[in-house]
């Protein structure tokens, strides 16, 4: 028996000395494990939320500003007829002519077409050839002189539709006077000799 007991000896031996030695190495060398502070719940994790990016605040879009409206005319005096006296809106659509006197208008009544015998006696001539119409609004002072001896009438509506009448005279024209886009006079001409 003693065979046996040197063989379970050798055994014991052999295990102690390789288990002092997984010890040793062990404390050594610690396997990497993740250290857990709570128990996993069983079953599928939910994702991680993310953490909000700071989004900087989005700049305010800038306003347009409203165009400035173009003016008709810019300020000066125009020769025109008069199509339409709008006394509701307050303003005069023209058609802008080209006013000749003396021997400019004798030569300009000739190039358009006119008998030399016939313009010879012109004083004032009148030319429209653009057909465009223009809208203008009409000043809060309105002045308006016309070829009447009856004096102006008493009230702003009176007098836009007494302009109004007039406009549609046959041998008569007006200069406007235009100043910051409306108009702030309005003078009646003859266009005719006065002889």
């Amino acid at each position: 028996m003693r065979p046996a007991r040197i063989i379970t000896a050798v055994v014991f031996a052999a295990a102690v000395a390789v288990t002092g030695c997984a010890a040793h190495s062990t404390a050594v060398n610690p396997p990497v494990t993740p250290v857990v502070d709570a128990p996993t719940p069983t079953g599928l994790r939910p994702a991680p939320k993310p953490l909000p990016v700071p989004v900087p605040a989005p700049k305010p879009l800038p306003v347009p500003l409203p165009a400035p409206k173009a003016r008709v005319l810019a300020d000066g005096h125009y020769d025109a007829y008069i199509r339409t006296v709008d006394s509701r809106h307050d303003r005069l659509v023209v058609d802008l002519v080209q006013v000749f006197h003396d021997h400019a208008a004798i030569d300009a009544a000739i190039a358009d077409g006119r008998p030399r015998d016939s313009a010879q006696y012109l004083g004032i001539y009148v030319r429209n050839q653009n057909p465009r119409l223009r809208t203008l609004p009409l000043a809060g002072d309105l002045r308006v002189d016309l070829a009447d001896p009856c004096g102006d009438p008493p009230g702003r509506g009176a007098l836009l539709t007494r302009l109004a009448t007039h406009a549609h005279r046959v041998g008569w024209y007006f200069v406007l006077t235009v100043s910051d886009g409306a108009v702030q006079r309005v003078q009646e001409r003859f266009a005719g000799n006065a002889c």
